[in-house]
């Protein structure tokens, strides 16, 4: 069960979140803000953040964008909302004291995939403070397994935060490639470096990067070239999961260096 699939309880937006005026009348309008946010993340998802606009969602669902901001007060809201639907979408085990550290790093998965799945989320959650439905009951979960596994609150809190910001530094590179039709036909030609193509600014391959770490003088890079093959090892799987290991490992340690003495 995801976290949106649960009840939708009525809780009190946060006093900083901008949210539009209640009307004197209710709307005719059949518009339904879980409409505007399904076509927004769709449209954010194939088009990207920066040609997100409220005059395109309202143009997907055949409407005025009046009728946008009468339901969600503006593009910041809008996109408050984005963040709060996808964060919905992950699984939350129930508390196992036994099995926290495995949970938790079930978790930075399911969130590392979130983001794959939603490319800008990352460029979306910049400067925002997830205070949603669906943002509370995701760190209500993750608390949850943290406390059951026996790791003092304070550290809980400060080992939530950075298993978010672990997740999002990780999956920032993963995600910052060009979309695949981002070219234009009045782009320059990918071949010509100097027009500034796309293929000009693409990041180098795992085996470029090895093949050039290699080639460097020995006596100079004695270290880059006794390992440069092992930077042709680019599975993105691999190392997120020995970076969750490494940190899940760490939590664990100051864990029990916090615990009291029985």
């Amino acid at each position: 069960m995801t976290i949106r699939d649960r009840a939708p309880d009525q809780l009190p937006p946060p006093p900083w979140q901008r949210r539009p005026r209640p009307a004197s009348r209710r709307r005719r309008d059949p518009i339904t803000v879980d409409a505007i946010v399904e076509t927004a993340l769709r449209l954010l998802d194939s088009d990207g953040l920066d040609r997100l606009s409220m005059r395109r969602v309202a143009d997907e669902l055949d409407t005025g964008a009046a009728s946008l901001y009468w339901h969600v007060g503006s593009k910041d809201g809008l996109l408050d909302l984005i963040f709060d639907r996808v964060i919905g979408e992950h699984e939350m085990p129930e508390p196992q004291g036994a099995r926290w550290k495995e949970q938790i790093k079930e978790v930075a998965r399911a969130q590392r995939q979130a983001i794959l799945r939603h490319r800008d989320l990352i460029a979306v959650s910049l400067g925002r403070v997830p205070m949603g439905p669906n943002a509370l009951r995701f760190s209500e979960g993750v608390l949850a397994i943290l406390r059951a596994g026996g790791v003092p609150d304070r550290l809980a809190v400060t080992g939530h935060l950075l298993l978010i910001a672990t997740v999002n530094g990780f999956t920032l590179d993963e995600v910052s490639g060009p979309r695949p039709d981002d070219a234009q036909p009045d782009d320059p030609q990918p071949d010509d470096p100097q027009r500034g193509g796309k293929e000009a600014s693409a990041p180098p391959s795992a085996d470029a990067v090895a093949g050039y770490l290699a080639s460097l003088p020995a006596d100079q890079f004695p270290n880059l070239s006794a390992v440069a093959r092992y930077f042709g090892d680019d599975d993105p799987d691999q190392r997120f999961d020995l970076l969750i290991d490494l940190f899940v490992e760490g939590l664990a340690q100051r864990a029990a260096l916090a615990a009291p003495p029985r």
